[in-house]
């Protein structure tokens, strides 16, 4: 029996002509810098396997980075954004390819996705909310799909962000907080 490729190919497995030719013959699709066959659901954990070789050990997945895995937006961030929880000292060799900062994270505020370790889908939404310097539609829209799928409401973030008296951008996160009511209050068009 031939063995077969796994499901998330990358320059590893083939040459990157042969990748960027079965793309463009239509039976590969681009998946964070890997592959995958276009047949494939692109799941969290299919995602994380195709994030996995930019994610030393040790190190979760966050923010921008991590609503793409959860599949919260279909735009893979570059640099990817990862974090070293503050309970653990991990040596990170400076890269281009990833911003690193050290957060306290509790346990109950991470997920496994495939190989890699991610915030959960309200940790996400809250540290959108407070932490990136850009918040147009896109974020926005981001941070909506995430409190969703984590069956969150903007109150518990507001209650989150209350919880620690001197949070850096709570302000700025709660005004925001603000942005997403009247989007959760707006019908569909």
């Amino acid at each position: 029996m031939a063995p077969s490729l796994p499901l998330v190919l990358d320059h590893t497995q083939l040459p990157l002509a042969e990748l960027t030719a079965a793309r463009l013959d239509g039976d590969l699709r681009d998946l964070g810098g890997a592959y995958c066959s276009v047949d494939v659901h692109p799941s969290a954990a299919l995602r994380g396997s195709a994030l996995a070789p930019l994610v030393p050990d040790g190190l979760v997945v966050e923010r921008m980075s991590a609503a793409w895995v959860l599949g919260a937006t279909p735009r893979f961030p570059r640099p990817v954004q990862l974090c070293i929880r503050s309970s653990h000292r991990i040596r990170d060799v400076p890269s281009i390819d990833r911003q690193v900062r050290q957060v306290v994270l509790g346990d109950h505020e991470i997920v496994a996705a495939g190989p890699v370790w991610v915030t959960d889908p309200f940790r996400t939404a809250v540290d959108l909310v407070r932490c990136d310097p850009v918040f147009d539609r896109s974020v926005l829209l981001c941070v909506v799909t995430l409190l969703l799928s984590a069956g969150a409401s903007t109150a518990r973030c507001r209650t989150e962000l209350r919880r620690v008296p001197h949070l850096p951008h709570k302000q700025r996160a709660l005004r925001r907080l603000d942005e997403v009511d009247e989007v959760l209050r707006t019908p569909p068009r």
